[in-house]
């Protein structure tokens, strides 16, 4: 069976988060949240994680997205930014 490709993070705007740096995601992947886009991978504890390049979306449980597909990111690209107090993809969009 071949695997999906899955969205990448180009860029992530929430510098509070320990996983970013000069807006480039340095997670080893990240996972979306379920009913709202909440990126889950967000902290702002301390994280030892070298660059690895532009990580993926492992899991998307947003299941009302036009990207997801059985819990895979099919954008071509995803966009991290703040909502309210936490961060959120900004791709989301309501599936039709």
């Amino acid at each position: 069976m071949q695997q999906m490709e899955r969205g990448h993070v180009l860029t992530c705007s929430v510098g509070e988060c320990s996983y970013n740096a000069n807006e480039v995601c340095h997670a080893p992947n990240i996972n979306v949240g379920a009913t709202h886009p909440t990126c889950d991978t967000f902290t702002l504890g301390n994280v030892n994680q070298a660059p690895l390049g532009m990580p993926d979306v492992s899991i998307c449980s947003v299941t009302n997205c036009r990207f997801n597909k059985n819990n895979d990111c099919m954008a071509p690209g995803i966009t991290v930014a703040h909502h309210g107090t936490h961060a959120d993809c900004l791709t989301f969009r309501v599936g039709e």
